[in-house]
């Protein structure tokens, strides 16, 4: 079943509902007011009644019978009686064709408790009331059949027949007015989403100028998009960049190799050769191993994350560094160590912390002309700052955001050891450990990579 019939019977059914309450509640309340009006007519006549036999007592007869027969027809086909204290009758008056009234027992024992009472009789409502005259007692009972009344209750049923399935009508139209409307931008976006395919990521969804949850769902659909298209580029140049840089030191070593086997050569050059084909595999080597720690860094359920103490991380990059590159130059600075552990503590992998760390301590040391990196780390709460600042050559703006793609080198790196790999792996790392990398360059500063990570302190 659609959505939009969904609403429309969902909508269709809530106001018929209410419809139908409304109704109902209409029906009960005239009807009981209506009945309590003409009861309260009835009780009116019954005293007026009591009054009358009071008043004109030594004559009742005559004379209650010709106020009754002359009085204005204000209730129809009534009757009035009046009882002594026995339950005989010795007084009473119908209206011509009326049926007569024949009274219980039982209600004259209960008028001992309640000094009036109501009751149907027939199609007729009967009030009985207690009355007394100079000591005696008696009761007068009045019937008499409500017709207006019943006809009001006959005409509002015969109404509420009429108009309700009208009404049901008219909200069928409306619900399938109300649902169309409100269905139309899902359409939308359903023919929009058609459009999007692997080879077409530019298309977006339309969200309009309103501002309600539809066009937000749009918007951040859009967003979503963006990344998608956007890392669909970065893997589409990562490919082409990787086969490249992989076929590189294939072709060198297999040229190499051809070369070398085309005649008998000396020990000497045959030696010659193969340095330089390890050199090449080598290469190919620590660009795969790159790849691979690239691939894992963006993989978050296949690393196992821990509490590392961050000074621990730096100082293992720090002599790692040194012992690989001997000509390298770092130099550490930790202000004063916080008293609560928990701020030199973050969560995340000691193997991936320290390949990130390292990898900035390189390229500053690579790129320096003294050949050395000041790495500070300061403590700062729930968060951990380390600054890597080194006086290489200053970076453009516009590079500096580059330097995070796959494969890119920056126009100081010819003659510079390296793929293009590095800074990647870093920034992947670095976020996935929650946290920011940032790159200033200044000539008065130099350049200063920052790393900021939330302790666990928050």
């Amino acid at each position: 079943m659609k959505l939009s019939v969904k609403i429309n019977l969902l909508f269709t059914a809530i106001v018929s509902g209410i419809v139908l309450v409304i109704a109902v509640i209409i029906y009960n309340i005239s009807d009981q007011n209506i009945q309590k009006d003409f009861r309260k007519r009835l009780q009116t006549r019954a005293a007026r009644t009591a009054y009358q036999y009071n008043l004109f007592k030594n004559d009742t007869t005559n004379l209650l019978k010709s106020l009754d027969s002359t009085s204005p027809a204000a209730l129809i086909n009534k009757n009035i009686i009046i009882y002594d204290k026995n339950g005989t009758v010795f007084y009473e008056y119908h209206d011509d064709g009326t049926s007569l009234v024949n009274v219980d027992k039982t209600l004259f024992d209960q008028l001992q408790t309640d000094s009036i009472i109501f009751f149907t009789y027939g199609e007729k409502d009967v009030c009985l009331m207690d009355a007394a005259s100079e000591g005696i007692f008696y009761t007068v009972l009045v019937a008499a059949e409500n017709v207006a009344g019943k006809e009001y209750i006959s005409n509002l049923k015969k109404l509420f027949l009429v108009y309700l399935p009208v009404a049901l009508l008219v909200t069928i139209l409306a619900g399938f007015l109300f649902a169309k409307s409100l269905v139309k931008p899902i359409n939308q976006t359903i023919r929009d989403v058609r459009l999007i395919t692997s080879q077409n990521l530019s298309h977006r969804l339309y969200a309009g100028n309103k501002r309600d949850e539809f066009s937000q769902l749009n918007i951040t659909f859009n967003d979503l998009l963006n990344r998608l298209e956007e890392s669909f580029a970065i893997q589409r140049r990562f490919i082409s960049n990787a086969s490249h840089e992989l076929s590189t030191p294939l072709t060198s070593v297999s040229s190499q190799i051809e070369v070398a086997l085309l005649h008998n050569r000396s020990e000497e050059e045959y030696r010659r050769v193969l340095g330089s084909v390890l050199e090449d595999i080598q290469e190919l080597q620590q660009l795969t191993k790159t790849l691979l720690e690239i691939a894992n860094a963006g993989t978050h359920g296949a690393i196992s994350l821990d509490k590392v103490r961050i000074d621990e991380v730096l100082l293992k990059a720090h002599s790692e560094t040194v012992r690989q590159h001997s000509g390298y130059k770092v130099s550490l600075e930790f202000n004063e160590l916080p008293e609560d552990e928990n701020e030199c503590l973050v969560f995340g992998n000691v193997h991936l912390l320290q390949s990130a760390f390292r990898n900035i301590i390189e390229n500053g040391c690579k790129y320096s002309p003294d050949r050395s990196v000041n790495v500070q780390l300061l403590f700062k709460g729930d968060k951990a700052e380390i600054r890597f600042i080194n006086k290489g050559d200053i970076i453009p703006e516009d590079e500096i955001n580059r330097l995070f793609e796959p494969f890119y080198r920056g126009g100081n790196a010819e003659g510079k050891p390296g793929v293009g790999l590095g800074l990647t792996l870093t920034r992947r790392i670095i976020h996935l450990h929650k946290g920011r990398l940032l790159i200033a360059s200044a000539p008065e500063e130099g350049t200063v990579f920052t790393v900021i990570l939330p302790t666990m302190l928050r």
